[in-house]
């Protein structure tokens, strides 16, 4: 898949801004099969077209979709509680990496280019799973949902990262795989690359004209980082 792009080499960064779930890290499968394991539990049937309305937001957004979707007497802490130890006991033995994501940390190392996490998950849990994927050591900085007052897709968070790095929105590239995070870079003015995950992007998203491709191992190609 591609979008708006020509065939020849795109300039390096000063800093690269990337999301981690869905993108460095494989695991928002994990927390889809998590979810429909509680709700197996829960005796409640959830589309998987409804489910992607969840990915990509703080808990605290995520929670208000909940309330939608879910029965109206179910205990939505009770829930959130018995979706969380289900991904975490899957996680228990392995955080899985999204594939050529470690190659592509790599590869920005050896041409000295900032790499910073720009996460809608909290910190301390950005920290954890990155340590124990061996992703942690390639990342400078990690700003999370729970450092600005408004999540993705609010330009937030970038901005956050923009001032922290002291580099200029035009110097960077955000990388992200949902359509919020895209809305959220594209919000503060920070170029993006959209690397999809379980949800397409929508044409709502597509019609930004962003670069979008399948894989990191496709982005670098066509971008002649090579």
């Amino acid at each position: 898949m591609r979008s708006n792009i020509q065939r020849k080499p795109f300039p390096f960064p000063k800093a690269v801004l990337l999301d981690m779930d869905g993108l460095l890290l494989d695991t928002e499968k994990v927390a889809e099969r998590a979810f429909f394991a509680s709700c197996e539990m829960y005796q409640f049937s959830c589309s998987k077209e409804a489910y992607g309305q969840l990915t990509g937001h703080t808990s605290v957004l995520r929670d208000k979709l909940l309330t939608s979707l879910l029965p109206k007497d179910t205990d939505i802490a009770a829930f959130n509680q018995n979706w969380w130890e289900h991904f975490q006991r899957f996680l228990d033995n392995h955080v899985p990496i999204k594939d050529g994501a470690r190659e592509f940390l790599e590869y920005m190392r050896t041409k000295k280019i900032r790499i910073v996490v720009v996460t809608s998950s909290y910190t301390n849990s950005a920290e954890d799973l990155l340590t124990r994927a061996k992703l942690r050591s390639f990342v400078e900085l990690i700003i999370g949902g729970d450092q600005v007052a408004n999540v993705k897709p609010a330009g937030d968070i970038y901005l956050k990262a923009l001032s922290l790095v002291n580099v200029s929105a035009s110097c960077c590239i955000a990388f992200e795989d949902s359509d919020v995070g895209v809305l959220a870079a594209h919000a503060a003015g920070v170029p993006v690359i959209q690397i999809p995950d379980i949800i397409r992007p929508s044409e709502k998203c597509v019609a930004l004209g962003h670069l979008i491709f399948d894989s990191f191992l496709n982005a670098r190609d066509e971008l002649g980082w090579r």
